[in-house]
């Protein structure tokens, strides 16, 4: 489930190229607008064309002490090339003095400013040929360290100076206004939505932790969003439900195997005192039964643990008790039990689950494995057990072999409950069982506890 999670995009992601494309989109349509509108409505492109000119030539002029000097070297190229015959410009001063001009004439038989520069009127325009697009005159009045008049004229345009008048159009009108808006929005809406998904993405490193049996361990709601809120309420609720049916259930096989206890001790009491061979095999069935509704009683009482009865606990000391229990039997079947303590072997945890979890490692190592074999247990350093043998290995994957009643043969003894009560064991204390290949060729079974605490 994780590596599909990783697999997927995240929603910061899938928001913020989605804005990222409606702005691109809304920066087209602009786009589209300005080019369209600068150069189908002939008034706006006339108007750019005399203003925008005005301003490049403006750029040639230079104080001079009290008079205005001007640098031919910054006359646009398209007065001075092969076209320059179809453009025209004069610059005046306020005293009417031409500072520079270029077919002045031209200018001087259509401005309005022909005699005297006007002190009122800032700009005029002239469309020169109601058919044809880009015959226009104008003048500016533009200020440096004083007034000074600026007239253009073009007559066709044959050098495609428009071209630049439409590209600054968009630049003023598309680029400048909308890329700091754009990426204003991209990144406030970015930092906005891993925010607001910041509580889910605590979230989900909680889920990890949460058992349905733990009442207090639930999704805190008070810092997510609304909508956020309710879907991790509504999983709040159904961890409820999974734990009373949880409950329900092994109240249910604890009461059942309880129940069944106390029969099956008479059975067994009954049946030995029947001296017939034909019941021996009989009492070995209602032996094997009663092991069974042991061990439900027991990983019954582990799963209902919500705590741990932590005490000073010698791991040591616990397994050389369980290898000393199972000492006869195991030689009976031909097997070899070695226990090897490394130290420190004391620990902070519960007794009675690390006994459990410890003599059903053996109690399967002994039972699966053929006569003359060795079992080998390792206790320490504190808070570890390994336990692994010189037997054929495992026949199932370790996922299976540690759900309750399941075993890696079909026709291997037992109902399968050892394993799942070494499971529950060690999660309560929040450790880790490993399943794997041991060294000596056959199974190997590491337990670590990390979160107990070391018993000084």
């Amino acid at each position: 489930m994780r590596s599909v999670a990783a697999a997927r995009p995240s929603l910061v992601r899938i928001i913020t190229v989605r804005l990222a494309i409606t702005s691109l989109l809304a920066i087209i349509l602009q786009l589209t607008i300005v080019v369209v509108r600068t150069y189908l409505i002939e008034n706006d492109l006339n108007r750019s064309i005399v203003t925008r000119q005005a301003q490049a030539l403006l750029t040639g002029l230079h104080p001079n002490g009290s008079s205005l000097t001007f640098d031919q070297s910054r006359v646009p190229q398209h007065y001075t090339g092969k076209y320059a015959d179809f453009y025209a410009f004069r610059i005046s001063d306020a005293r009417g003095r031409v500072l520079a001009q270029h077919n002045g004439q031209k200018i001087a038989e259509l401005s309005p400013w022909r005699d005297e520069a006007s002190r009122t009127q800032d700009l005029w325009l002239l469309d020169l040929d109601a058919e044809r697009k880009l015959y226009v005159a104008g003048g500016v009045r533009q200020k440096l360290d004083q007034p000074v008049w600026i007239e253009v004229a073009t007559f066709g345009d044959p050098a495609s100076t428009y071209l630049g008048n439409v590209a600054s159009e968009v630049v003023d009108d598309v680029w400048i206004p909308m890329i700091p808006l754009v990426v204003l929005m991209l990144g406030v809406a970015t930092l906005s939505v891993r925010w607001s998904l910041s509580s889910l993405v605590r979230a989900a490193a909680q889920a990890d932790s949460i058992t349905p049996l733990e009442a207090f361990n639930r999704f805190d709601v008070s810092q997510m969003p609304r909508e956020a809120a309710s879907l991790a309420s509504a999983i709040n609720g159904l961890l409820e439900r999974v734990a009373a049916l949880v409950q329900a259930k092994r109240l249910f096989i604890a009461r059942a195997a309880h129940e069944l206890r106390t029969p099956l001790a008479i059975i067994t009491l009954e049946l030995g005192r029947i001296e017939d061979p034909r019941v021996r095999h009989v009492e070995q069935d209602v032996r094997a039964m009663s092991a069974t509704v042991d061990r439900l009683l027991t990983l019954a009482r582990l799963e209902s643990a919500e705590t741990l009865d932590i005490g000073d606990v010698d791991i040591g000391l616990i397994a050389g008790e369980v290898v000393d229990r199972f000492h006869d039997w195991a030689a009976q079947t031909q097997h070899r039990l070695v226990l090897h303590l490394r130290e420190p072997t004391r620990y902070a945890g519960d007794a009675s689950a690390i006994r459990e979890a410890l003599r059903n490692l053996i109690e399967n190592a002994v039972r699966h494995t053929p006569p003359g074999t060795e079992v080998y247990i390792e206790v320490g350093p504190a808070g570890s057990i390994l336990v692994e043998d010189d037997g054929p290995g495992l026949a199932a994957a370790a996922d299976t072999l540690l759900q309750p009643f399941k075993k890696g043969s079909a026709s291997g003894e037992g109902a399968g409950l050892g394993l799942a009560i070494v499971r529950q064991a060690v999660e309560l204390h929040r450790g880790k069982l490993e399943i794997g290949r041991s060294s000596r060729g056959g199974a190997k079974f590491t337990l670590t506890l990390p979160n107990a605490s070391l018993v000084a």
